[in-house]
């Protein structure tokens, strides 16, 4: 009796639950996603200096709404102020109009986003599959996974794609046209690209399987919905289509292929000889990447199977004719991904149409398969009037082989959550740099410069996080920038790095201990995306040519701390030349 029980409360579905059991389900869901935020937080307010890795590029440039005279004429803030979508600057605009930091509110609104792409995918997973514990399960990988990458957490603009995506999959399923609308407005306004996805949805709703024929659908609502849906998209999408960046048109065509901050070892890894790599597994370039990272995702590709086995699977057949959308949603965005490749960076990224997307179809249909095969165990456990004890045992043993593995999966992650904070060692520095003039101009290739905007709110004259090499204008100057700043500070004439200066007005050097020793140059980012001027620097070293910045590091140096050195532009201009 008392597996019959555990039968029926796990297969349960919505009809025939109650309040309260579709209540815990959810709740439980809830506190689970919670529970893995607040882990996220303890990371983020760890330190005074610490922040998550993306969100320092959107949310640096942003302290200028608190005060607008930082960061003045600044490249790379000018640079990401102008590829930020209108509605995420404009949120964290109003934010600090209410006088809060926008390092704290990047820290915050990761909370409140998983709470909210919580509250629309459980119920999203019953109008597909009506069985509480299936739309708990899925639920409860939804928050593992969004906790075991830094998507969400990172508070940048793709952490919005989760809530307003899927509140558009939820009205849609639910014929909620105003709601609907409006979430692809909120779409428009904070991830644009994903538009496209939901233009090639609106249109294959269209469409329906009729004795194995496509055939258009004779239901004017569903032409209500794709064509005001299929209009407010148009009306996002022309502002982006339609403007004009003073940063240049986008990297495209040869131009990309040739471009070393796409290659391999550039900025943004994109092209690989590794075609395995290239076109699965690539963060930026590739099909599935992360869609499988959590085992039980695994589970998900055999719902196509067992859904042609009804008799073996009976709990399959309550799978709702919504469960359509599924393959909409896959291919528009395959599709998407293939246009995306085909007309490179002209439509972004082509792997961030598919790694969100896929990862959240695999998610339902692993619950839905869990649940499934559950209650097809159950059912052979029933096949004889009374239970043998060798059947109970395996039907609760491989029930709580699943529950274990379920909730107790982070737990064997080395790092979990996935929250990328970064917590830096060198206090001193931003320090020091928060009692320069705001107007001050820093240059280094040290990585630890990334930060500074951030946590100093100074200007940087290139950071290897910044350099994102999407658009001509911006790639060329920093690509410029970097190249000079090179040559002055491994130069062994001096008067390279005064006429370097006097070209960018540079008011300090940030210099690693180590930067004039070949294992520096064989390690630091800059050097392994320009491997030509690594060979040739690292070469002069191991010669003995010595830099002449080498000469001057005590005499010009107003802080040492913790492996970095910060050099005075002025006393390097005004040491005579030998």
């Amino acid at each position: 009796m008392q597996i019959t029980s555990l039968h029926k409360f796990l297969t349960a579905t919505e009809a025939n639950t109650s309040k309260f059991q579709m209540r815990f389900w959810f709740g439980l869901s809830l506190i689970f996603a919670i529970f893995y935020s607040l882990l996220e937080l303890q990371q983020a307010f760890s330190n005074k200096y610490a922040v998550q890795d993306d969100a320092r590029v959107y949310v640096f440039w942003m302290q200028r709404f608190l005060e607008p005279d930082i960061l003045p004429n600044d490249l790379i803030a000018d640079y990401f102020e102008s590829v930020t979508p209108v509605g995420f600057s404009h949120l964290y605009k109003i934010v600090a109009m209410l006088g809060i930091d926008p390092l704290l509110f990047s820290k915050l609104l990761p909370v409140l986003l998983k709470i909210l792409t919580i509250c629309y995918w459980f119920p999203l997973c019953m109008q597909i599959f009506p069985v509480p514990t299936a739309g708990f399960i899925s639920t409860l990988l939804l928050a593992q996974n969004l906790s075991m990458r830094d998507d969400l957490v990172s508070a940048s603009p793709r952490s919005f794609i989760f809530v307003f995506f899927l509140a558009f999959l939820y009205y849609l399923l639910r014929q909620s046209l105003l709601p609907c609308l409006g979430a692809i407005a909120l779409v428009g306004l904070f991830y644009p690209p994903f538009l496209l996805i939901i233009a090639g949805i609106l249109i294959l709703r269209l469409w329906h399987w009729k004795e194995k024929l496509p055939q258009l659908s004779n239901n004017r609502r569903d032409y209500l919905f794709s064509v005001t849906g299929l209009v407010t998209c148009l009306i996002f999408m022309l502002p982006y289509a339609l403007s004009y960046s003073k940063f240049g048109p986008s990297i495209a065509g040869v131009a990309a292929r040739e471009l070393p901050g796409l290659a391999e070892t550039g900025r943004i890894s994109f092209f690989s000889d590794d075609l395995i790599w290239f076109w699965l597994l690539n963060q930026h370039s590739g099909l599935i990447p992360n869609v499988l990272e959590h085992p039980l995702n695994i589970i998900g590709l055999f719902l196509p199977i067992i859904l042609h086995y009804p008799q073996r699977f009976p709990l399959t057949k309550l799978v709702t004719d919504k469960v359509k959308v599924l393959p909409h949603i896959a291919l528009a965005s395959v599709v998407m991904f293939g246009l995306a490749h085909l007309l490179l960076y002209k439509l972004y990224s082509p792997a961030r149409y598919t790694r969100y997307t896929l990862k959240f179809i695999v998610i339902i249909a692993t619950g839905i398969v869990i649940v499934a095969i559950l209650d097809a165990v159950f059912q052979w456990a029933k096949q004889h009037r009374e239970y043998s004890s060798g059947r109970q045992i395996l039907v609760l043993g491989f029930t709580s082989l699943l529950g274990i593995l379920l909730f107790f999966y982070p737990c064997l992650l080395k790092n979990f959550p996935t929250s990328l904070y970064r917590v830096e060692k060198n206090p001193l520095i931003y320090e020091f740099f928060q009692k320069q003039p705001k107007d001050i101009l820093i240059a280094s290739l040290s990585e630890n410069i990334d930060n500074v905007p951030t946590f100093s709110k100074r200007s940087i004259l290139i950071g290897w996080e910044y350099s994102a090499p999407y658009h001509v204008g911006y790639d060329n100057q920093i690509t410029e920038r970097a190249t000079d700043l090179i040559r002055a500070q491994y130069s062994d004439n001096l008067a390279e790095a005064q006429n370097f200066i006097q070209k960018y007005g540079v008011d300090f050097f940030v210099l690693d201990e180590s930067a004039f020793t070949p294992e520096y140059i064989a390690i630091n980012p800059w050097f392994i995306q320009w491997q030509s001027i690594a060979k040739d620097i690292s070469l002069k070293l191991q010669q003995g040519t010595n830099p002449a910045f080498l000469a001057i590091l005590q005499r010009c140096s107003v802080l040492e701390t913790n492996g970095l050195i910060v050099i005075q532009a002025k006393c390097v201009a005004k040491t005579p030349q030998k």
